[in-house]
């Protein structure tokens, strides 16, 4: 059985620095978390790569391998970090080790629909940048609803899709800062990271650790947008019950 989380909190965004200041500071308060959650993950899967192959083939694969480490194993960050920090706004104590068990119970889902977004994503892009937009918009809470529901009994798609009504121009711009700020932080790094003597299997693990870390805000994003677009459904279905 597909686990589903019930109880979600209720958050307003915009009485508190709106979905960007949501975004970050929830980012901040948990970054320490965060970091242990992302190095759990990104390390081994590093590690092994600069130290399990050939320097040949990893020139010759490079690509072929950052697709299947993404697919495979990036994918699990999503549930954890999305369990966590559920537990967090929740008031609770939140657990490292239970998010992992959630995230490790949505593994193979998530890789399912992650593929499937990605298929979708870039068959909207070869039908010109609008069409690829709007695909984008309808998909982007995707991956949290997969982290959160219950898919065998409702369909993400559909879910992520009516979610997004009304959403296109606020989406657009959350993700254009979210992921601007991402690329211009990666950016940065990757520069000094070049201009460093000292490049060897260590320094790039701890290079792509500190990239992934950062990455966490578009998850944390679509989060605070999630959990939004949730409470502003219930509290308009409870008023109509009342």
């Amino acid at each position: 059985m597909i686990p589903t989380m019930t109880n979600l909190p209720v958050i307003r965004p915009s009485n508190g620095g709106g979905v960007l200041g949501q975004t970050f500071s929830l980012f901040i308060k948990n970054a320490l978390a965060l970091l242990l959650i992302t190095a759990i993950t990104i390390v081994p899967v590093q590690l092994i790569s600069n130290y399990g192959f050939p320097f040949e083939f990893k020139l010759l694969s490079y690509s072929i391998r950052d697709v299947i480490i993404s697919i495979i194993f990036l994918t699990l960050l999503i549930p954890v970090v999305v369990h966590y920090l559920i537990e967090r706004l929740r008031g609770g104590k939140a657990s490292v080790a239970q998010a992992y068990r959630w995230g490790l119970s949505k593994w193979l889902r998530m890789i399912m629909y992650d593929f499937l977004q990605n298929v979708i994503l870039t068959a909207g892009l070869l039908l010109f940048v609008i069409p690829g937009l709007f695909m984008y918009v309808r998909l982007l809470l995707l991956p949290i609803v997969v982290a959160i529901e219950n898919t065998s009994v409702t369909n993400p798609l559909e879910t992520s899709r009516n979610m997004a009504k009304g959403q296109f121009w606020g989406f657009i711009g959350y993700s254009i800062v979210i992921n601007g700020f991402t690329i211009l932080v990666t950016w940065v790094t990757g520069e000094l990271f070049i201009s460093l003597d000292f490049i060897n299997g260590i320094s790039v693990t701890l290079f792509y650790l500190f990239i992934n870390w950062i990455s966490l805000l578009g998850i944390i994003l679509t989060l605070v947008l999630y959990l939004k677009i949730k409470s502003e459904q219930n509290s308009a279905a409870a008023q109509q019950n009342n």
